[in-house]
């Protein structure tokens, strides 16, 4: 892609007055207004064992009014903290409704969130009341020292008693009032609470609506609702667009293929990391069968035909994803270029988007321009701009209030009105966004030229032989990675090769001069499936002062 580099700064388009009108200016009202477009509509399915449970969009609104007595009864007023710590479940969705109802903060928890966090944060926010799933262990949520109710429609919403009919305090929340305090993803130490009001999530919702359209969808929601990516896409963005979401039992390849023939699946919610595995699995069944080469071959010819003849050659995929699949959202991070093309030649469109906790909708695709390599234009009300150093800085209406009761920090990344994202980044002669990698990941060698890992790492990628990489510089001046091979029994010299290859694509300052082989079959990860560099590069440099040191007993 051709690169303008004195292109500093863009902006997306104004919020139709429409789309305000659409969604009002909470949370609540939100929700009231879709009710009012399509009371009856389903909103939300969900199995439970061998029965499908649906929801309507006027039983989300009557159950979340019932939770909402329940919650009062238990202490949850206007300003008022309550954990979640829960798996997607429509019950979920509808005690957030409840606590936004009442003036009530959430604060979500990850379900692979380690316990000792879970309770610092807990000490942090002080919250009234935790609202758990019942795939928490029963230690964990004794270790919260909180009140507890069970995400469970016997303890939220009750049909009759007194929590059923309890009184709802009026009015309801204002637009500048605190809905969430999100503690940012692979956080473990010292996590820190992003406080967003309800108006500047409804910012990111309408940000996405103007990109991606009114077109209603029949989406599989795969992001957890802890993660702000999870709540905008696609559960906002359905309440606006009149949509209709299924949550899975579990995220098994059957159960997500059962949800994907059995609601006739035409969109779904995921990170890149779940891409690959997607088609990692169709690629094996190809190799299995004889067939990668043909796949192969094919792909490269799809791509210059319509998407309607790509589906067509490929119907046996298609069929196998339920027929109807047609977008796959892509966020929380790096998207290869590689992996978009793959699924497009398929004639399946992939929507990447770019965002923060900070400012959870950035820049995004639309249907009509998918430039592969790129995050896309900035989205509505956003203005982008790249500092002295190639850091990327955002403002707009969706952007965060502050770091819950950290005000030094907050200071750090936010200056006059600029959130400093921490991202290295470029825009393009099209205004869109290039990400590059975090500005402390980016490497400069003592000759002043930058290395950017993801570069390295996408090379790597591209060779077909590596399933995962980090780059790193060790010793100085000189690249090195981590691999992880897509075969196990993958000998050294196979990665020697898929090195040498993609060192032939790479300029001379970015080559690979030393690798080596990760111990397990994936890097650990945080819940947005995001790669935990540090302790990788921990391992690494571990092992290189191993491989140093002295043998035993000599000189």
């Amino acid at each position: 892609m051709t690169m303008d580099r004195d292109l500093a700064n863009a902006a997306g388009p104004p919020v139709p007055a429409r789309l305000r009108e659409l969604t009002g200016e909470t949370l609540v009202e939100l929700l009231e207004r879709a009710v009012g477009r399509t009371p009856g509509s389903d909103f939300m399915l969900m199995s439970r064992g061998s029965q499908l449970e649906r929801w309507t969009y006027l039983d989300l609104l009557e159950r979340s009014r019932r939770v909402s007595g329940t919650l009062a009864a238990h202490g949850v007023g206007r300003g008022e903290r309550v954990l979640t710590w829960c798996a997607n479940d429509p019950w979920l969705v509808a005690a957030y409704f409840a606590i936004w109802r009442l003036g009530g903060v959430v604060v979500p928890l990850d379900l692979r969130m380690q316990p000792d966090v879970a309770v610092r944060i807990g000490l942090r926010t002080r919250p009234v009341l935790a609202l758990v799933g019942g795939d928490i262990p029963p230690s964990s949520v004794e270790a919260l020292g909180l009140p507890i109710l069970h995400v469970a429609p016997e303890e939220l919403g009750p049909d009759s008693g007194p929590e059923a009919t309890a009184a709802v305090p009026s009015p309801v929340p204002g637009p500048d009032e605190l809905a969430e305090i999100l503690f940012t993803s692979g956080s473990t130490g010292d996590p820190k609470g992003v406080t967003l009001t309800h108006g500047q999530v409804l910012a990111s919702g309408r940000a996405i609506t103007v990109t991606s359209g009114m077109g209603r969808e029949r989406a599989l929601a795969l992001i957890p609702m802890s993660h702000m990516y999870g709540q905008i896409v696609p559960l906002l963005h359905g309440l606006t667009t009149g949509s209709q979401l299924t949550f899975p039992q579990s995220l098994t390849p059957a159960s997500l293929f059962a949800a994907l023939q059995r609601d006739r699946i035409t969109a779904i919610t995921v990170v890149p990391q779940l891409l690959q595995l997607l088609m990692t699995g169709i690629e094996n069944e190809a190799a299995k069968r004889g067939e990668l080469g043909r796949l192969n071959r094919v792909r490269a010819i799809a791509v210059h035909l319509p998407m309607s003849w790509r589906r067509r050659l490929f119907g046996a995929v298609h069929r196998r994803l339920g027929g109807s699949l047609a977008v796959l959202t892509s966020g929380g991070a790096r998207l290869p270029a590689e992996l978009q093309l793959a699924w497009e030649a398929m004639g399946i469109e992939v929507v990447q988007g770019y965002g923060l906790t900070e400012y959870a909708a950035i820049s995004g695709h639309s249907h009509r321009r998918r430039t592969p390599g790129t995050a896309g234009r900035p989205l509505s009300g956003v203005e982008v701009r790249l500092d002295d150093n190639g850091e990327l800085l955002v403002r707009g209406p969706a952007l965060m209030g502050g770091y819950w009761e950290r005000p030094d920090e907050t200071a750090e990344v936010l200056v006059d009105g600029w959130l400093h994202t921490g991202d290295a980044a470029q825009i393009d002669r099209h205004g869109e966004l290039v990400i590059l990698s975090r500005t402390r990941d980016r490497i400069t060698l003592p000759n002043g030229l930058k290395v950017y890992p993801e570069d390295v790492e996408g090379a790597l990628l591209a060779s077909g032989v590596v399933k995962a990489a980090v780059a790193f510089e060790h010793p100085a001046g000189r690249i090195a990675a981590v691999l992880i091979p897509r075969q196990a029994s993958l000998p050294d010299g196979g990665l020697d090769e898929a090195v040498a290859a993609a060192n032939a694509t790479l300029a001379p300052h970015q080559r690979v001069r030393t690798w080596r082989r990760w111990p397990d079959d994936d890097f650990p990860r945080t819940h947005t499936l995001k790669v935990r560099r540090d302790r990788v590069l921990a391992w690494a440099r571990e092992q290189a002062r191993e491989d140093a040191a002295p043998a035993p007993g000599g000189v």
